[in-house]
């Protein structure tokens, strides 16, 4: 996935996709607020968000292994994170949560680059295959 690739791809990181990912996410919110626990519900349908966000950025290397064991590296990093931190039930504004999700990102985007920099690095350059 080359600069242009990866600038497409954010490009076309549409209100629609963001919709459709939140959708995707929101069940998690729903689950914990069943058991009585909104806080936790909401850090759950945030990092799940920020997973499938990075997922749908680098959805072009869902063809290698590597890919898919970073995401479920980084997924199951998020259990204890969700499970083991105190989420207090005030309702705070989208705004106090921003940084929290930004730094999730900031994780999750690091990880699948560093995957697609270990990816690039693997596959035979155009020069090897000619034999030149």
């Amino acid at each position: 996935m080359s600069e242009e690739d990866s600038k497409q791809v954010l490009d076309s990181l549409s209100r629609k996709t963001a919709i459709l990912l939140a959708l995707c996410a929101s069940p998690f919110y729903f689950l914990f607020l069943c058991l009585g626990d909104p806080g936790r519900g909401r850090a759950a349908a945030i990092c799940a968000f920020v997973i499938l966000l990075c997922a749908r950025i680098f959805w072009s290397l869902r063809t290698h292994v590597l890919f898919w064991v970073a995401l479920t590296i980084v997924t199951l990093c998020h259990i204890p994170l969700i499970l083991l931190i105190g989420w207090g039930n005030k309702n705070y504004p989208g705004i106090a949560l921003l940084p929290l999700a930004f730094l999730d990102f900031c994780v999750a985007y690091g990880t699948l680059k560093l995957v697609e920099k270990i990816t690039e690095g693997s596959r035979p350059s155009a020069d090897t295959t000619l034999g030149v």
